[in-house]
């Protein structure tokens, strides 16, 4: 390169440069969760998804995003998150959709089929198809101004118990604290549920009030329900996209759209990134509770399939059920069991819908 070329590249870079300083804005998003950052999603969004949008922008459109984070409830509770998207109160509200099922009944369509693959990847893979393929759960959230940024997979569930068991038959009678869309899974066999959020079942458990909690195994450390709770159970529930990051309609019409742009691709990343370090958690802490006495169980295959046989119609009745309420609810639930047999999961049974 000879020095006129270099002189003209110097002075396009101090042009550009001049050009986005002259137009740059400062940003400032108030993001929120009732979860803390022990929790995977919320922690991703707070060590990856805010940090990386800040950087891109700066380094692409010149402008300034700053993030004030509101983890732990400090703002919203976990069933008033979308209220608080709705209303303003936070620009980008993180939730775990279970406790917001008047407002986010659509994309809870992953809870209403018992016994789904357990490997948050696969679930992530098939929750941004579903996003991208059934444009029905993004229209769902507009009466709320909210826009899903992603949706994320959970962790499997499992039970943390204060007893041991590995059969259906040992958990009737037993009481066991759950978010209250879980409920219906334990009817047929007699359990208890007592609906309580994930901050509530360890000293629910300390008092007898619960004698175990449907959550991730990651909660027997970030809620130290190890100390109260000394067998875990791979009961085969699955992992979920029940993780919802929305942003309010309001706040992304008022950005640039070089800026949303930026923000929806970090978002989609950070999803991906909650699946891959789920995955590895869910490995990690398990054999971190061994090691400390611990007793982990799996449920028995017969067992499984004997439970979802239980189970058989409760897709279809939860699908009516919204249907009902003009949501596509059916149509929905037969595609995500679509998008899973063409990904190579079978469910233990076949859910007539």
């Amino acid at each position: 390169m000879n020095k006129k070329m270099i002189k003209a590249a110097l002075a396009a870079a101090v042009s550009l440069a001049c050009a986005l300083g002259a137009h740059a804005d400062n940003y400032t998003l108030r993001m929120g969760s009732g979860h803390t950052t022990g929790l995977t999603y919320v922690g991703q969004f707070d060590s990856y998804f805010a940090p990386e949008v800040s950087k891109r922008v700066k380094e692409k459109t010149g402008h300034n995003i700053r993030f004030i984070k509101a983890w732990g409830g400090s703002v919203a509770k976990v069933d008033a998150t979308i209220e608080a998207v709705h209303k303003g109160t936070l620009d980008i509200g993180l939730v775990p959709i279970g406790f917001e099922q008047s407002r986010a009944a659509l994309l809870n369509y992953s809870a209403y089929v018992p016994f789904t693959s357990p490997d948050p990847v696969l679930q992530q893979k098939i929750s941004h198809r579903m996003m991208k393929e059934v444009p029905a759960l993004q229209e769902s959230m507009k009466p709320y101004k909210s826009h899903v940024l992603a949706a994320m997979t959970s962790e499997a569930y499992g039970l943390a118990t204060t007893f041991d068991w590995n059969t259906m038959a040992a958990l009737k009678g037993k009481r066991l604290a759950m978010a209250g869309t879980n409920a219906p899974l334990f009817l047929p066999i007699e359990a208890v549920p007592v609906t309580l959020g994930i901050g509530e079942h360890y000293q629910a458990m300390q008092t007898k009030l619960a004698e175990g909690s449907l959550f991730y195994v990651s909660g027997m450390e970030a809620f130290k329900l190890q100390e109260v709770a000394k067998f875990w159970n791979k009961s085969g529930f699955g992992s979920l996209s029940t993780l919802v990051a929305f942003m309010s309609t309001d706040t992304r019409a008022k950005l640039p759209p070089e800026v949303v742009q930026i923000i929806d691709q970090v978002a989609i990343e950070t999803a991906d990134r909650v699946a891959e370090t789920s995955r590895k958690r869910d490995q990690e802490v398990e054999a971190r509770l061994k090691a400390a006495g611990i007793t982990v169980n799996t449920l028995p295959e017969g067992e499984r399939k004997r439970w979802a046989q239980l189970l058989i119609d409760l897709p279809g009745k939860s699908a009516r059920e919204l249907d009902a309420r003009g949501l596509p609810a059916t149509e929905v639930l037969k595609t995500y069991i679509r998008f899973l047999g063409e990904a190579g999961y079978k469910f233990p049974a076949d859910y007539p819908l």
